[in-house]
């Protein structure tokens, strides 16, 4: 395994760039995270820029491996921790039942002073919004989740997605970031997000070509207008099933869609 590495007393070192060996004391922060970058430089959606993140597991490419770095708190989610550790990152946490992530790593990171929470594999949650409750507790707004899709288990990448909405309504901003695709939610006016405004409008980055994807999850979505779509769409009544919001694409590099009520997703699909 490259990365991070233990001796038998979980002793751990990681890896430098140029492939010098540093270590980790306990408690250490390892390679960790550059606080206030503006939103353009991190999940490519306007969001809290002062964001949690949770590390499901998953394919982790250097634009996420930012994103970890970026964060002002991580936590991994059971094999979100292998992960993590493959990179030379640490996380703040770690949740999970551990079926995915090896002993040595758990103890690894333990032996660094990381915080484990473990828990029941016969549980009603996944392990992945365990991490959501807690990133929720400690007070944060946006919360970008990588590793959250591309995996092999179709059921999980679903429920993550659903998740966008549930927590929506509690006050928290979900993004869904992967190696080419980005999911978030847009509330037409019922939700607010901690302290901050609500967020009718999002404005989101990308190349011209990008495609956009637009998914009512209520019922109905009334008022839905967009910015700089290739099929403009202006106080449009999008309904759930409905297949008119798929495969719009982006005219430059920013974008909007903006809704008056209800709750839908946007897939942002890189070329």
């Amino acid at each position: 395994m490259t990365g991070i590495t233990c001796s038998g007393d979980h002793a751990c070192r990681g890896s430098t760039a140029d492939g010098r060996h540093k270590s980790c004391e306990a408690g250490s922060a390892g390679t960790r995270r550059q606080h206030g970058e503006s939103w353009e430089h991190a999940a490519g959606v306007d969001h809290n820029p002062m964001y949690a993140l949770v590390v499901a597991g998953g394919a982790i490419d250097a634009a996420e491996r930012a994103l970890v770095k970026r964060a002002s708190l991580v936590v991994a989610a059971d094999s979100g921790a292998e992960f993590l550790r493959q990179h030379n990152l640490t996380p703040d946490m770690i949740v999970g039942d551990f079926d995915s992530a090896s002993p040595d790593t758990i103890a690894c990171f333990r032996g660094m002073g990381i915080s484990i929470f473990s828990l029941n594999r016969d549980k009603d949650k996944t392990d992945t919004e365990v991490a959501l409750d807690l990133v929720t507790g400690k007070g944060f707004d946006a919360v970008i989740i990588i590793g959250g899709t591309r995996g092999r288990r179709l059921d999980h990448e679903l429920a993550n997605v659903f998740l966008i909405e549930h927590y929506a309504r509690k006050g928290l901003d979900l993004i869904l970031h992967s190696q080419d695709t980005v999911i978030f939610g847009i509330p037409g006016g019922e939700v607010q997000y901690g302290n901050r405004r609500r967020m009718q409008k999002r404005v989101f980055t990308g190349k011209p070509g990008d495609w956009v994807t637009i998914l009512p999850v209520t019922p109905q979505v009334t008022g839905a207008t967009t910015v700089n779509l290739k099929f403009p769409l202006s106080n449009a009544t999008l309904y759930r099933g409905s297949t008119l919001g798929v495969s719009n694409e982006m005219l430059n590099t920013e974008a909007s869609v903006s809704l008056k009520s209800g709750f839908a997703l946007v897939v942002l699909n890189r070329r």
